[in-house]
């Protein structure tokens, strides 16, 4: 495999990516139009806590992060729920059994009918793209209307189908967009949605791909089954894909730092990422955080408290994203550090395989595992 430029090796960070070249009143009223109405009788409501939350489906088995300050409504002689936020988003999930009969790529038309066009919610159907969801495959598109914007994800498990319609102001929308991405990162199908029945072990390997999980690196990933996989530094793994493909231009980085004098695990994700924003700073040219906010990781029972970044820089002659999500271990002796970095014309087009490989992140309680 192939080389990359790295930098900071005399302060022991590997800093993962870093390549060689390369409402309104009528916002309100759309909003309302798109929720499904729901009596009183037939709603559960939780107040918001101001803290994420996990919440599980009784009847059929799916559970969903809740953001912080949002509240869920579920409706009872339906497979739906809502999730409404003080930010004003909402986020309506329903599910039924799966259509393979219709490509996921056509699901979305069968909302059209009753929300696009002349005097309905949207009015137009913008860009559409395949992505996954929960380890499913899944097909979202864009819509836009009067005053706000909507993005239907619809995801299909062995069983199951799973639509997600995400509404947001057209103002806000893009800054709330993180939200629903950390939704959609979070979310874990019901039981037996992940693999049809009678599936060879074998097959369901190929599909997931291949599986980083060397011991005492205390996590494991899956990614691409074309990529390539190299350990540039100690406690550290790279992803990318194959010279001469599209992938190339990703890469997606993984990496354990013990920062000297953290007493706990704030302090560690603190120190962690003031190293790393140091040292990305001083290999670069134009270094800029342009997000900066708190991110949770949860997998079961399991709930780590961390921040992620999203910086721009210069480098070699091109623009540089970076997404970073640094997160402690149960202990708070070492943070991990994951990181997306592509170049800035190719970071969106290539996101949806770098989320997929997060929703894959899975942190070992056992650091010897």
């Amino acid at each position: 495999m192939r080389r990359r430029f790295m930098t900071a090796a005399a302060i022991g960070i590997f800093v993962a990516g870093l390549p060689q070249s390369s409402k309104s009143a009528e916002s309100a009223r759309v909003a309302q139009v798109q929720k499904t109405p729901v009596s009183a009788e037939a709603m559960k409501a939780q107040q918001p806590t101001g803290r994420p939350h996990l919440y599980t489906h009784a009847k059929v088995g799916f559970t969903v992060a809740v953001p912080p300050g949002a509240e869920v409504v579920e409706r009872k002689d339906a497979d739906q729920i809502s999730i409404r936020s003080r930010k004003g988003f909402v986020i309506n999930l329903q599910t039924g059994p799966a259509r393979p009969s219709i490509p996921l790529s056509r699901m979305s038309a069968l909302l059209e009918a009753k929300y696009l066009g002349q005097g309905k919610p949207w009015s137009l159907r913008g860009a559409d793209k395949p992505t996954r969801i929960g380890g499913m495959p899944a097909h979202e598109v864009l819509y836009e209307g009067a005053a706000s914007r909507a993005k239907v994800v619809v995801a299909r498990g062995a069983k199951r189908d799973y639509v997600f319609i995400f509404i947001a102001p057209e103002t806000d929308f893009l800054k709330l967009s993180g939200e629903f991405d950390w939704v959609l990162t979070h979310f874990r199908p019901s039981a037996g949605d992940l693999s049809a029945p009678g599936t060879p072990p074998e097959a369901m390997q190929a599909a997931a791909g291949q599986r980083f999980s060397e011991p005492g690196y205390g996590y494991v990933i899956e990614y691409p089954a074309a990529w390539e996989m190299s350990k540039p530094t100690a406690m550290a793994a790279m992803f990318s894909g194959r010279e001469g493909t599209p992938e190339y231009a990703a890469i997606i980085g993984v990496q354990n730092i013990a920062p000297p004098g953290a007493q706990n695990a704030g302090e560690s994700v603190k120190r962690t990422v003031n190293q790393l924003t140091s040292s990305l700073g001083n290999a670069v040219r134009g270094f800029r955080v342009v997000d900066d906010k708190a991110w949770t990781y949860m997998r079961g029972n399991l709930k780590l408290h961390g921040r992620q970044l999203f910086v721009v820089y210069t480098h070699a002659g091109e623009s540089f994203k970076k997404r970073m999500i640094i997160i402690p271990r149960p202990d708070g002796s070492v943070s991990h550090v994951w990181s997306y970095t592509a170049p800035n014309r190719q970071f969106a087009a290539l996101s949806p395989v770098a989320a997929r490989m997060l929703h894959s992140w899975t942190i070992l309680t056992d650091r010897r595992q």
